[in-house]
């Protein structure tokens, strides 16, 4: 699936605080094209990659597998001007083997563990906490409504800034599969929900008694 005649539009720069600008927000059935459209964006433009069913069915079908999944949700990141540019995603289950090592796939089977995927921001939007807060309304709800006690991901440490951005969060580094000759980079890590949300409290706690001290 190619990006050609998607409408893709030039998003507007801006440099407003993105908690301002941006809402973020559990996505509508409204919501879907346009998220749709940034992940294809975002695997044409940074992965170089057309749609694959068997990796991106999600994204072929976000409605049966995020709005009517109970245990599954999508997040996004909303704008005024631009509509949708940036997602997260919360998937049940961990990595699968093959092609991953059984021993990786073993660790993470059982019903309380859920796999954070497709955080993805446009090009123009980032480097403005919109990453982590969708990370962080995506993690809240899978410990807090979907019922998951252990948060998995993976990354591809060959895109610019990606694996600097889960070490920024804390997320502690479970296999690096570089060395085994992984054509995708990949680096596995487990993040650490509670700590990631208890950090985003303290964080709003101390804004507020700035904001009134």
């Amino acid at each position: 699936m190619e990006l050609s005649g998607l409408g893709v539009s030039r998003l507007r720069r801006s440099h407003m605080n993105p908690t301002s600008e941006a809402q973020i927000r559990r996505a509508r059935p409204e919501d879907l094209p346009g998220a749709r459209q940034l992940m294809l964006r975002v695997l044409a433009e940074d992965f170089r990659l057309d749609v694959q069913p068997r990796w991106h069915a999600d994204i072929l079908d976000l409605e049966a597998a995020y709005l009517r999944h109970p245990r599954q949700a999508l997040f996004v990141a909303v704008t005024p001007q631009d509509g949708v540019v940036g997602t997260a995603a919360i998937r049940k289950g961990g990595p699968k083997a093959p092609p991953n090592p059984e021993w990786l796939a073993a660790r993470y089977r059982g019903p309380g563990v859920a796999q954070l995927v497709r955080v993805w921001v446009h090009r123009e939007h980032r480097r403005r906490g919109l990453a982590r807060s969708l990370v962080r309304a995506a993690v809240a709800w899978a410990v807090e409504a979907g019922g998951y006690d252990t948060i998995y991901l993976h990354t591809n440490a060959s895109v610019p800034g990606a694996e600097a951005f889960w070490r920024s969060l804390g997320a502690q580094e479970i296999h690096d599969a570089r060395p085994d000759g992984d054509p995708w980079h990949t680096i596995h890590f487990e993040l650490d929900a509670r700590a990631l949300l208890d950090q985003h409290t303290s964080l709003d706690q101390h804004d507020r008694h700035t904001r009134t001290g």
